[in-house]
C-alpha cells in the first residue's frame, strides 16, 4: 500500500484544468509525500498544544513543495491532503479530499496564506456552505500547523520506497520521486515537549480575522471568510470596521 498522495499526483495535470485552485498546482507531480496513518493522535490536543511552537515563527517547509496526506477516519473518506508550498515571505496550503465509494478526489476545498506567524488568511470553496466552512478553514491551517509540528518535535520519519512493478502508470503521468515518509507520531514526545511551554513559545492572542477579498495569482479574486486564530487564554485583540458606502 502506497499513499494516495501519488494518485493525487499521478492526476496533476487534470486537477490543474478543473480545479478552482489549478494553477496553484505547479510542482504537484515532484512534492514529497508525508503521510500520517493514526488520525486519532494527529487530532489529538497533545498536538494542538505542540502547534504553539510553530505558530509563534515563520513557516519553514520540508521542501519546497510537499504534501501531507492523514489517513481519514471518516466512513465515506479515505484521506485528507495538503498541498503546500513555500514562497517568499509567505506558505500557502490546498486542502482535498478523496471520497471512498467515488474513488476520486474533491476540488479543493479550502486555500489558506501564511503570511505572519499565526496567521492563515484561508477561502474556501465557493459550494461550501456557510455552516461548513469554518470546519476546512479550520482543516487546512491545522493539517499545516500540525503537520510542521511533528516533523519537528514528536515524529518519527520512516522513509519508505514505491516498488519498482507499482512505478510505471505514475511515471508516465510524469509522477518523480518515489520515496515517501511514513511518519509514526510520538504523544509522548509532544506532551514533554509541551510543558514549559511560555514566553515566545505562547499561543497568539486570540484575534478576529476579518472577511476580506483576495487577488488570486490568475486575477480573479475570492471573498476570505472571517475567522478566529489564537488562543483565549492569552487575551484577545478585537478590531472594528466601519463600511461606508451605499448598497448595490
Amino acid at each position: 500500500m502506497i499513499p494516495y498522495g501519488y494518485e493525487f499526483k499521478r492526476l496533476a495535470s487534470q486537477l490543474r484544468l478543473k480545479s478552482t485552485y489549478g494553477f496553484f498546482l505547479e510542482g504537484l507531480e515532484a512534492a514529497p509525500v508525508y503521510y500520517f496513518a493514526d488520525q486519532a493522535a494527529f487530532d489529538s490536543d497533545e498536538l494542538e498544544a505542540l502547534g504553539r511552537l510553530i505558530m509563534a515563527e515563520d513557516l519553514k517547509l520540508p521542501h519546497p513543495e510537499v504534501i501531507f496526506e492523514v489517513k481519514d477516519r471518516h466512513p465515506e473518506r479515505e484521506s485528507l491532503l495538503v498541498y503546500v508550498r513555500q514562497f517568499e515571505g509567505r506558505v500557502e496550503a490546498a486542502l482535498f479530499s478523496r471520497w471512498k465509494k467515488r474513488l476520486r478526489w474533491t476540488d479543493c476545498l479550502a486555500h489558506a496564506v501564511f503570511a505572519k506567524p499565526g496567521w492563515a488568511d484561508v477561502s474556501v470553496h465557493p459550494g461550501i456552505k456557510q455552516d461548513q466552512a469554518k470546519l476546512y478553514m479550520e482543516a487546512v491551517s491545522g493539517m499545516v500547523w500540525r503537520s510542521l509540528s511533528i516533523l519537528a518535535f514528536a515524529g518519527d520519519d520512516k522513509p519508505r520506497k514505491v516498488m519498482p512493478a507499482l512505478r510505471r502508470p505514475y511515471a508516465k503521468a510524469g509522477v518523480r520521486g518515489w520515496t515517501w515518509h511514513q511518519i509514526t507520531i510520538d504523544l509522548a514526545r509532544a506532551r514533554a515537549k509541551t510543558q514549559d511551554l511560555g514566553g515566545t513559545h505562547a499561543s497568539p492572542r486570540w484575534h478576529i480575522r476579518r472577511g476580506h477579498w483576495r487577488q488570486l495569482a490568475d486575477g480573479r479574486r475570492v471573498f476570505v471568510r472571517q475567522c478566529q486564530v489564537g488562543d483565549p487564554a492569552q487575551g484577545g485583540v478585537v478590531k472594528d470596521y466601519i463600511v461606508k458606502g451605499s448598497a448595490a
